[in-house]
Parts: C-alpha cells; structure tokens; sequence
C-alpha cells in the first residue's frame, strides 16, 4: 500500500516512518509547499517520492494522512476531495478535532465517510521533517475521535495503523477532546511561551537566560515548539483554551494574594495539593 503524506514535519514524517517500518505501507510519497522538506523525507528513508502536488501525491495512493498546522487542514481537504477514490481511508494527525472535522465535513464531501482523525500524543519541541523520529509513538496514546458520517472501516483502519506503531488507541468525542487538551497540553504551551517572553521583556534579561537552572528550563522546554503551529491551535480550539486560560488566571489570581499577605498555611495547603496531585 501507498500512504500520501500531506505535510513534511515532525509527526506526520515520524507517524509515515513509524508505519512504514511496522508494513502498515510499503511505499510513502511526501508532498509539502517546500520540495526541500520532501526531499529530506526522501532522503531519510521515510518516503520514495517527493512533490508539492496534492493531485500527484494521491494519484496513486491508497490512503492519505494530512499533518498540516491545524488552521490549514480545511483547505488540504478541500484540494483533495477531486483526486479521491470511495473507499480510500483519510486521515489527519491534528491536535485540535472540532474545528478539523468540521472543516473535513465541508471539505472532503462525499469522502467524509472515508475519514478517521487520530491525535496521536507524541512529539518533541523541536519541529522538522529533521527531527522525525519512528519510536515515538511506542506505548503512547493515540486519541481516536469518531463522529457522525465517518465510516466503521476508515477509524479501524488508522487505530489498526496507529497500533501497528505501538500506540495504544482511546476513544473519545471530539467535545471530550479539545477540552481535555486545552488543559492538559494547549494551556501548557501558551504558558511556557508567556513566561519566557515575559521574561525576555525585563531588565537584564539576558544575563537571566545564562543564570536559568533546571526548573526553569523543564518548564519552558516546549517554547521551542513551532510557534506556527501552536498559533493555529490556540486559534482552533479558542474558547476550550479561554477557559482553561481563566481557571489559571483565578488561580494565580489566589496565589498572588497569599503571598502578598504572606499567608504561609494557605500557600503550603496549595503546593501540598498540587504536589500530591502531581504524584497520582
């Protein structure tokens, strides 16, 4: 089988990888805007066949997996929809779900039945087809999101794919989705991304970045991340990350005037149960 690879990056040249090596393809053509990132997929073993074409990527392709930036997916879907056959499963590798298959349901048409969106939770901070890496997906979870119109062959066929790579596949609805990772992996990222730019805002801020230990770099590690992608996200999934936003802010909101009236038990009652959360 041939997959067509939409999108040259990090997950989708580690999850085409990943899937090449466990036979769940045995040919990839990687299409991009840029042919360089293709062409790098090409030359890491990843893919055969490098092109900027949509239309050519599928001409020949027996399933497709889209890992564009999620505000992006829309469009790709909509230039696939003419150059699809019945049958041939789609997928995409985004991190946000009613937003992409809202814009799948529009722009794949009749082929909606033949998409299954799959999130797998994996990565690293550092984007690029470069940095794709086949093992990371092993004892992961994959986040299937199965809804209204989408076939029963297409989602068993990419959890069947997905855990092939050695994911291990959950189930949830699109809703349950984006809420969860509003909080759990979104909010994240726009704090580390704040308090570094913050921090790159005060005085002697350089001289801070050289004296940084531990803490402060394994809390900001993902402001590495692409800042391309992590915009779309926080545009596609706006009011899930509103609102975790706002819990945060109460929160900081609590802690700021503890401190400020030097409140010692209240503080500790905080750290104790965030800790002890921390550790289940």
């Amino acid at each position: 089988m041939r997959l067509a690879l939409i999108g040259t990056g990090l997950i989708g040249g580690s999850a085409a990888w990943a899937m090449k090596n466990a036979a769940v393809f045995d040919a990839v053509t990687a299409c991009d805007l840029s042919l360089i990132n293709a062409q790098c997929a090409v030359r890491m073993g990843i893919a055969d066949r490098a092109t900027t074409s949509v239309a050519e990527a599928l001409k020949d392709a027996d399933a497709a997996m889209v890992a564009v930036p999620v505000l992006a997916i829309p469009k790709v879907f909509a230039a696939m929809a003419p150059h699809l056959r019945a049958g041939m499963p789609v997928t995409d590798v985004g991190s946000t779900r009613c937003s992409v298959i809202e814009g799948a349901r529009k722009g794949l048409g009749s082929f909606f039945a033949d998409y299954a969106p799959v999130h797998p939770i994996a990565g690293g901070e550092m984007p690029g087809i470069e940095y794709a890496d086949a093992g990371i997906f092993k004892d992961k979870k994959a986040i299937s999101t199965p809804d209204e119109g989408m076939g029963e062959a297409a989602r068993v066929f990419w959890e069947d794919a997905w855990s092939a790579c050695g994911s291990r596949i959950e189930r949830m609805s699109p809703e349950e989705h984006d809420e969860i990772f509003a909080a759990v992996s979104h909010l994240p990222h726009v704090l580390a991304y704040a308090l570094v730019d913050a921090m790159a805002k005060t005085a002697n801020a350089s001289k801070k970045f050289s004296l940084v230990g531990a803490g402060f770099k394994d809390f900001t590690r993902i402001a590495a991340s692409s800042p391309a992608m992590w915009r779309d996200i926080c545009l596609a999934n706006r009011e899930a990350i509103l609102r975790s936003l706002a819990l945060f802010e109460r929160e900081i909101h609590e802690i700021y005037g503890m401190i400020e009236r030097s409140e010692a038990d209240a503080v500790s009652e905080v750290f104790e149960r965030a800790s002890q959360a921390r550790r289940t």
